[in-house]
């Protein structure tokens, strides 16, 4: 009888749980729509067209160098997966800054860690006017371990740029995406 009892407790209070976790998940999206929150990739009711239909009509202009080359790669797969847009509507301008900065030193004088920090500063330009009509940065960090053999510093380099452009990448489709969702209102 005993243990009918607590069986009969313990359903009660995880139905309970259930009851104010759902409770509370009705409340957090409540409040979130409130404060004006949209997600990025919802169509607009008036146009008719997503933020990411917009980003597929950016032409995103090639970069100088090895990492500028993968960052062009990286955006034109978030932005342009079909590819570069025949009649592109705006284009999309980038430098890159990249900066590697030694964190750790042995007691031999040498390196053991590196910050590795790329800075993109980009512009988004509309075709028709040539008027700039955003512009943004995105900066991202990542480091890695300097060891005593060459081959695997240069492994751990390169993977530490595409961690770090990937990032980069991100944060612009995602900043353009935020930008083409609030001009299309």
């Amino acid at each position: 009888m005993l243990s009918y009892k607590k069986t009969i407790q313990a359903l009660a209070s995880s139905k309970m749980r259930r009851i104010f976790i759902s409770t509370g998940l009705v409340i957090a999206f409540i409040t979130l729509s409130a404060c004006g929150f949209q997600p990025v990739y919802r169509k607009n009711s008036e146009t008719g067209h997503s933020s990411n239909q917009y980003l597929q009509t950016v032409r995103i202009t090639p970069l100088p160098d090895r990492p500028g080359q993968i960052l062009h790669n990286m955006l034109r797969d978030r932005m342009n997966p079909l590819g570069q847009p025949r009649q592109p509507l705006y284009s999309l301008k980038n430098t890159i800054t990249e900066t590697t900065k030694d964190l750790a030193v042995r007691l031999d004088n040498t390196t053991s860690r590196t910050n590795l920090t790329v800075l993109s500063d980009y512009h988004l330009v509309r075709l028709s006017d040539q008027k700039v009509v955003f512009t943004g940065t995105s900066r991202s960090t990542n480091s890695f371990d300097q060891l005593d053999d060459p081959y695997t510093n240069l492994v751990a380099e390169d993977t530490a740029r595409k961690r770090v452009l990937r990032q980069v990448a991100d944060d612009i489709t995602l900043q353009l995406g935020a930008y083409f969702t609030k001009a299309s209102k």
